[in-house]
C-alpha cells in the first residue's frame, strides 16, 4: 500500500513533456542558414570564377607568347608580392573574433588593426618590390616605358588587393556573400568587355591588361568597404594593443608565409630567370589550368574557416577528418582524367601551347595537393593553432626540398618548372598535417585578448 508523496510519484511519474514544436526551429533555421549561404557561395563563386577563368582564357588566346609572357610575370609578381605584403595580417580577423561576431565593436577594432599594419607594410615594402621587379624585367630587354607602366599597375593592384581583403572579412563573419560577389561579379564583367573592346581596336596588349586589371581590383575595394562598414561600429582612432594582439598571433606563421608568399610563383619566378621568354608564358599560361581549383579554395576561406572557428570542441575533429576525407576522394577523378585525357585542358589555353600535354597531368595533381594543405591550413588557423616548430617544420622542409630539387634536376624547362612544384607542395602536407595533429593534443596558443569577450570559450 502507498502511504506517502513519494511513494505516489513513484508509482505515478510525470510523463515526459512532448517536444516543443518550437525547440526543433533554431536548429532547422540554422540548417536553412547554411544551405542559404553554401547556395550562394556556389552561385556567386561560380559567377566570379566563370568570369575570371573567361578572362584568363581570353588573354592566353589573343595576347601574342611575349606579351602574356609580360602579362603573366607582372600577374604572377603581385599574387607573391600581394601575399608578403599581407603578413597573415586580415587573415587573422575571423579567428580573433571567433564566436563574437555579433560585438561589432570588436569586429570593427580587429578590422582596422588588419588595415593598419597592412597599409605600413605595403608603404615600406613598395620601393623594394618596384626595384626588384624592374631588376626582373630589364634581363629580357623590354622597353622602359612598359616597365613603368606594368610597376605602376602592380603597386595600385597591391595596395587595393589589401583594401579588399580586410573589407572582406566582416562580410564573410555574417554570411553576407552576395555583398561580398555581386559588386566583384559586375567589375569582372565589365573588365571582360573593356578587353573585347581592346582586342576589336587593336590595342590588347601587356600594359593594357595589367591596367584595366588593376582598376578592377582598385574599384572592388572601394564597394567592398561601403559594404563591410554596415556591420562594424568603426574606431574612431588605431588601438596600439589591438595591434599588438594581431602580431602576437601571427607571429610563428611569419616565416612560413614569408616564404610562402614566393613559393605560388616561384616556378614562374626561377623559369623567368634561368629560361627563356617562351617558357615564361607557357609556365604562365599552365598556371590558369590551376586556377580552376582556385573556387575550392575560396569556398575554404569563405565557409569554412568561419564554420571551423565557431564549432563546438566536441564536433571538431570529425569534421575536421570530414572535410579532408571529401577533399581527398574528390580530387582522385580529377588527377586521373588530366593525365589521362589533357587535350581539354590544352583546348582551353589555345594553339600557342598545345605541345604541354605532359605537363597538364603534373598540375592539377599539385594543384590537388596543395589544395588540400591549403584546406589544413585555413582550419588550423580558425582554431588559432599557430605554433613555431609547425613553421620551422615548413620552412626546413620547403628549402631542402627546393635546394636539392634546383641543385639534381634544375629549373630551366617548362616541365621542370611544373616538377619542381609538385615536389614542393608534399612539404606542405606534412608540415600543415603535423600542426593540426599538435592543435588537438595542446590546443590552441594563448593570446591576451583585447576585449574579456574575445577568448575562446574552453
Amino acid at each position: 500500500m502507498l502511504t506517502g508523496p513519494d511513494e505516489l510519484d513513484k508509482a505515478n511519474p510525470e510523463p515526459m513533456p512532448a517536444p516543443s514544436a518550437t525547440a526543433s526551429r533554431p536548429i532547422l533555421a540554422r540548417g536553412r542558414s547554411a544551405v542559404g549561404i553554401v547556395l550562394t557561395f556556389f552561385l556567386g563563386q561560380g559567377a566570379l570564377q566563370g568570369l575570371q577563368i573567361l578572362i584568363g582564357l581570353f588573354l592566353v588566346r589573343k595576347l601574342s607568347v611575349e606579351a602574356y609572357a609580360q602579362f603573366g610575370l607582372a600577374y604572377g609578381f603581385q599574387i607573391a608580392m600581394g601575399s608578403l605584403m599581407d603578413f597573415g595580417f586580415t587573415s587573422t580577423i575571423v579567428p580573433l573574433v571567433g564566436e563574437h561576431r555579433d560585438n561589432r565593436q570588436l569586429v570593427g577594432r580587429y578590422v582596422r588593426a588588419a588595415k593598419y599594419l597592412r597599409d605600413r607594410t605595403f608603404w615600406i615594402l613598395a620601393p623594394f618590390t618596384a626595384l626588384a621587379f624592374l631588376v626582373i624585367m630589364q634581363r629580357h630587354h623590354w622597353n622602359w616605358s612598359l616597365q613603368i607602366i606594368l610597376v605602376l599597375s602592380v603597386l595600385l593592384t597591391l595596395y587595393s588587393s589589401g583594401r579588399v581583403a580586410y573589407f572582406s572579412a566582416p562580410l564573410f563573419l555574417f554570411g553576407r556573400l552576395r555583398q561580398f560577389y555581386a559588386p566583384q561579379t559586375a567589375t569582372a564583367f565589365g573588365r571582360l568587355i573593356e578587353y573585347v573592346v581592346c582586342n576589336l581596336a587593336g590595342v590588347l596588349n601587356a600594359w593594357t591588361a595589367a591596367g584595366l586589371n588593376a582598376l578592377t581590383v582598385t574599384m572592388n575595394g572601394i564597394f567592398l568597404e561601403k559594404k563591410a562598414r554596415q556591420h562594424m561600429e568603426w574606431p574612431k582612432e588605431d588601438d596600439p594593443s589591438t595591434n599588438r594582439e594581431v602580431l602576437r598571433y601571427i607571429l610563428p606563421a611569419t616565416p612560413a608565409i614569408i616564404l610562402s608568399a614566393f613559393q605560388a610563383q616561384i616556378s614562374l619566378f626561377l623559369i623567368s630567370i634561368f629560361g627563356q621568354t617562351t617558357n615564361i608564358a607557357e609556365v604562365a599560361a599552365l598556371g590558369r589550368i590551376g586556377q580552376l581549383f582556385a573556387v575550392l579554395m575560396t569556398f575554404n576561406v569563405v565557409v569554412v574557416e568561419p564554420y571551423i572557428a565557431r564549432l563546438s570542441r566536441v564536433r571538431l575533429l570529425s569534421t575536421y577528418l570530414g572535410f579532408i576525407a571529401v577533399t581527398a576522394i574528390l580530387s582522385i577523378p580529377a588527377v586521373l582524367f588530366a593525365f589521362a585525357v589533357p587535350a581539354p585542358f590544352l583546348w582551353l589555353l589555345g594553339g600557342n601551347y598545345k605541345s604541354l600535354d605532359s605537363s597538364v597531368g603534373w598540375v592539377v595533381l599539385a594543384a590537388c595537393i596543395n589544395h588540400l594543405a591549403g584546406l589544413m591550413w585555413i582550419m588550423n588557423r580558425s582554431r588559432k593553432w599557430l605554433f613555431w616548430s609547425g613553421t620551422i617544420l615548413e620552412v626546413a622542409l620547403l628549402l631542402t626540398v627546393q635546394v636539392a630539387f634546383i641543385a639534381l634536376v634544375g629549373v630551366r624547362t617548362t616541365q621542370q618548372a611544373v616538377l619542381f612544384t609538385f615536389a614542393s607542395s608534399f612539404c606542405y602536407i606534412v608540415a600543415h598535417g603535423y600542426v593540426g595533429i599538435y592543435g588537438f593534443l595542446k590546443g590552441p596558443r594563448a593570446i591576451q585578448p583585447t576585449d574579456p569577450y574575445a577568448t575562446e570559450a574552453k
